[in-house]
């Protein structure tokens, strides 16, 4: 790549980022919930992401393909796994929040990251699929 080329791609991100977070600051002012789902595009994607769980959950010192941690009162989390190589991480701070999770099949990933009160969650996975769902909620 060359180096207008790089300078012009990190011009384009560096606005790109700003317009994302000045438009999440409006719709956060604006709304009682917020949720940003991350889902790879291309296999390339794919990896980086279920490294970047897997390197997670080697840091938290994870042992099995699932994990649920909860802080705060009266918050659900349901996680199903069949099939080999999944990994299902959900986090919830804040209380009554909700989540479930299944995922079939293999080589699954999938994080839940929950913040502030009443946040739901459904998702299901049947096979190579990934993803990143975080939400905040009033």
């Amino acid at each position: 790549m060359s180096r207008f080329s790089h300078t012009h791609s990190r011009r384009i991100l560096s606005a790109a980022l700003v317009s994302v977070a000045l438009a999440l600051s409006v719709v956060q002012a604006q709304a009682s919930s917020l949720s940003l789902k991350l889902r790879p595009g291309s296999s390339q994607e794919a990896r980086a992401l279920d490294a970047a769980v897997t390197l997670y959950a080697l840091h938290r010192d994870l042992r099995s393909g699932a994990d649920i941690r909860q802080t705060g009162r009266n918050n659900t989390a349901v996680l199903r796994q069949s099939g080999g190589r999944n990994r299902g991480i959900i986090r919830q701070r804040g209380d009554n929040h909700t989540a479930s999770l299944s995922q079939i099949g293999g080589n699954n990933t999938q994080v839940i990251v929950q913040y502030g009160n009443g946040a739901h969650a459904d998702i299901g996975q049947r096979g190579g699929q990934s993803g990143i769902l975080l939400q905040f909620a009033r």
